[in-house]
């Protein structure tokens, strides 16, 4: 048979998709990022002062289920987060490799299907990936989730429910020489199309070991998300409670505790967005010493962001102002607070 291939564009979120149709695969959706960041601190958290590099330069192939389907990133991207320090593009892309998210899905029948591969997490409001975010930077509550799984997932949907559950290697141990279970599940309510609240968790294995993405990697996550929206206004809320159970394997010596809240604003006056996120997390004082937040054992603080935004077509541009506030010193000159500018501009498609 011979095979058709025909380009169409969609719109797609706020990039400009491809939609290719290929016998015998079917429609496929093609989009991306080519964007570029720069960060101004003016207390450093590492020897950067100033962070310009690449945001974004990822290409999403995906196809639908339908029954049978995959989903693929591809690409270089970063992941500054607030108060941590800024690391350069490849060190952020080598975390998760250059194929951060590959997975196949199986839609046997309507409202089921079953994915396997690299898996984006259940857990937490903002996205992996910068293009994808309401914010350049993400916030000190995303820097206690995990981001990727290696496993297998089922996902149920009805009309006022979506239920998911599976096993994976938690927080990414499949990349560890001892790689260990963990169990996923997530309930989604949609009481009405403007709104939903999803209960999501992830439960490690007590003796996984730390990696390069998460040290400790045996801390169970306890999350709740839920999103208003009402013409042009959305609302979101992210609550976290993070334990680390004893286990000198683990390299847990005594069990840690966390938890946090944040609050997410953003108001679509189409070209222009603004978006704002006000945040609060506690790390409690443990005598192991483990830090589960990112600002230091023991430590809390509070942080806020503001990030208006800029699309048209494919062009895509953002500033964005950052400032937070701990208890106790976290940056390198001894401060206990931190301000941070940053800009990013590029194409999405």
């Amino acid at each position: 048979m011979k095979k058709l291939l025909t380009l169409s564009l969609t719109l797609i979120g706020v990039s400009q998709a491809l939609e290719l149709r290929a016998e015998p695969l079917g429609k496929l959706n093609l989009s991306g990022a080519l964007t570029g960041y720069v960060i101004y601190s003016d207390n450093k958290t590492d020897n950067k002062k100033t962070r310009y590099d690449i945001g974004s330069a990822i290409i999403n192939l995906s196809k639908p289920a339908e029954p049978l389907g995959f989903t693929l990133y591809a690409g270089a991207y970063a992941m500054p987060v607030i108060g941590a320090p800024l690391l350069k593009t490849s060190n952020y892309t080598d975390l998760f490799s250059p194929l951060p998210i590959a997975y196949l899905e199986l839609a046997p029948t309507k409202g089921f299907s079953l994915q396997a591969g690299k898996l984006p997490t259940l857990i937490g409001y903002e996205s992996a990936f910068t293009y994808l975010n309401n914010y350049l930077q993400r916030g000190l509550i995303w820097n206690m989730q995990p981001v990727v799984h290696n496993g297998v997932r089922v996902i149920y949907t009805a009309d006022l429910f979506t239920v998911k559950a599976g096993i994976n290697d938690g927080f990414y141990t499949l990349s560890t020489k001892n790689p260990k279970p963990a169990l996923e599940a997530s309930i989604t309510l949609t009481p009405a199309k403007e709104a939903s609240v999803s209960l999501n968790m992830l439960v490690p294995d007590k003796d996984a070991k730390p990696n390069d993405t998460a040290n400790p990697s045996n801390r169970r996550e306890f999350n709740i998300v839920s999103s208003y929206t009402i013409d042009r206004l959305s609302l979101g809320f992210d609550l976290m409670y993070v334990y680390a159970p004893k286990s000198s394997t683990a390299g847990v010596l005594q069990e840690a505790k966390a938890s946090g809240g944040c609050i997410h604003l953003s108001y679509d006056l189409k070209p222009f967005k603004l978006s704002g996120r006000l945040e609060y997390v506690k790390d409690n004082s443990d005598a192991g010493g483990i830090d589960l937040v990112g600002l230091g054992n023991g430590n809390k603080g509070w942080s806020i962001t503001f990030t208006p935004a800029y699309t048209k077509g494919s062009l895509f541009a953002r500033t964005e102002f950052s400032y937070v506030k701990a208890d106790r010193s976290f940056t390198i000159n001894g401060k206990k607070e931190q301000t941070r500018v940053g800009i990013e501009v590029g194409f999405l498609f």
